[in-house]
């Protein structure tokens, strides 16, 4: 096959270069100006089109088994390719059973069977009520099959309870022993607890509903910078918090959904030994936009003040934020909308909008160049999970992941066109610039945008699940 005539989206380069894209084996074997097609050689135009190396959110909970009413693989993943992502990686969190152990990870991917219509990959977890057994022997037998591992310091689920600052510098420190990084969801609990319960308490005393300046301020700023000041403490090379360790051993802490460009700062100020992902959501929008959005905003942490973004924009750009994720974890409007912001289900639908709201309000806007683009959607998240042999850029001898995108179109965002289980989107009716026509993994049409319609959106999606497949570490 050859993709012939697409101004081309290299790795490192801020312009475009036209080139043909020749995929055999679904591998890219040959990126030249002019390429000519063999006898009875498959080929795609695509002129006026840019294209682009497959986005990857690595950071995904696609909910199977235990939770499908809110998501599973095949729609997730289907949202996922509708937006240019060929890769994911699944959070253990948010299944039953988590996949804390590897008999645990089995189960689940019995359970998801063929489904899914990208490749992807799996965190394990730490969960504080079986750290013990995590530190002796689960996350060792794991290791070969996940792509890093992840806890909270404050969890509202009982299957997977947040770690102590104990638990946490020994999963720090036996995580690098494995080789691989350890996710943590930073908000301190000590905070979020006290403050949850005295912002309850005030709306009750004034006989009034819970507000979403309640919520927001039960999450605020600094509950986040203490959580980070308290982990990169532990992260430190040759590190005995925890355990005797290397003396040359460098954990590597990575901290999830930061909303707060403080929080950036200081991990900046750590070194090689921290990085950071942060979501649309926390680009595009404010505390302020809860008036209009409602539930449809909920995640934790909440986002934060007006002007906050501009800054972790700035951030994205100059790579002191490694990359976006979406966070996906949307929920069925019964969840959503409880009746109260305290029980209202906390995530949204993003995999299927992360990498158009990176092109859109990002590239298109002059936030962000090319290059920092191709680095926040998949060359950074690539080479922190070990996929960089294969994902994460368009080169010769990686796999032929790829989003064509026509920069001359737009696309209004429509929760019921996701594709997702989760329709209730807090980017409903925005527009967008530009529009993935096609996505493409190993070389296999996954998404054709032509196809689809506005009844029929998921007639755009051209593969038999079971296309995708289980990525491992080094991509073995």
């Amino acid at each position: 096959m050859i993709i012939q005539h697409g101004a081309c989206a290299l790795p490192g380069a801020d312009e475009f270069r036209r080139l043909d894209i020749r995929v055999v084996d679904g591998r890219i074997v040959a990126l030249e100006p002019a390429l000519e097609p063999e006898a009875g050689e498959e080929t795609i135009d695509a002129a006026g089109l840019q294209v682009f190396p497959g986005a990857i959110d690595p950071h995904v909970h696609f909910d199977e088994p235990g939770f499908t009413q809110r998501e599973d693989f095949l729609h997730g993943s289907m949202a996922a390719a509708r937006g240019g992502v060929t890769t994911v990686i699944d959070m253990p969190c948010t299944s039953l059973p988590p996949v804390t152990s590897l008999a645990k990870l089995r189960i689940k991917l019995a359970a998801m069977g063929q489904r899914s219509v990208v490749d992807f990959g799996l965190f394990g977890g730490v969960s504080g009520h079986r750290i013990e057994e995590a530190l002796e022997r689960d996350m060792a037998e794991l290791a070969p099959e996940v792509l890093g591992f992840k806890c909270y310091l404050i969890s509202g689920m009982d299957s997977f309870t947040a770690v102590d600052h104990f638990g946490l510098a020994r999963a720090l420190n036996t995580a690098a022993r494995l080789g691989r990084p350890l996710l943590l969801h930073a908000e301190d609990p000590s905070y979020v607890n006290a403050a949850t319960v005295a912002c309850k308490a005030r709306s009750v005393s004034g006989g009034q509903t819970a507000t979403w300046d309640d919520y927001v301020e039960s999450r605020p700023m600094g509950a986040e910078l203490a959580a980070i000041a308290a982990a990169i403490s532990y992260a430190r090379p040759g590190s005995r918090n925890g355990g005797q360790v290397q003396a040359d051993l460098r954990p590597w802490l990575h901290i999830v959904h930061v909303g707060t460009a403080d929080a950036v700062e200081l991990l900046a100020g750590f070194g090689q030994g921290a990085s950071c992902e942060t979501c649309p959501q926390y680009l595009v929008f404010s505390r302020d936009d809860f008036v209009t959005l409602g539930s449809a905003l909920k995640t934790a942490p909440p986002v934060k003040e007006a002007g906050n973004a501009e800054r972790l924009w700035q951030q994205l750009a100059d790579g002191r934020i490694a990359f976006a994720a979406s966070d996906h974890a949307p929920a069925p409007a019964a969840e959503k909308n409880s009746g109260s912001v305290w029980t209202d289900y906390g995530g949204i639908p993003g995999s299927g909008t992360l990498f158009p709201l990176l092109y859109s309000e990002g590239f298109r806007r002059g936030r962000l160049g090319l290059s920092a683009l191709l680095r926040a959607s998949c060359g950074a998240a690539a080479a922190r999970y070990g996929l960089v042999s294969a994902k994460g850029s368009l080169a010769v001898g990686k796999d032929a992941d790829l989003a064509l995108v026509d920069p001359a179109a737009t696309r209004t965002v429509r929760g019921d066109a996701l594709l997702s289980k989760g329709t209730i989107t807090p980017f409903e009716g925005m527009t967008l610039a530009g529009d993935v026509v096609l996505t493409m993994v190993r070389g296999r049409t996954v998404w054709d945008g032509q196809r689809a319609t506005d009844e029929r959106p998921d007639a755009g999606i051209v593969v038999a699940p079971g296309w995708g497949k289980q990525l491992r570490w080094g991509n073995l």
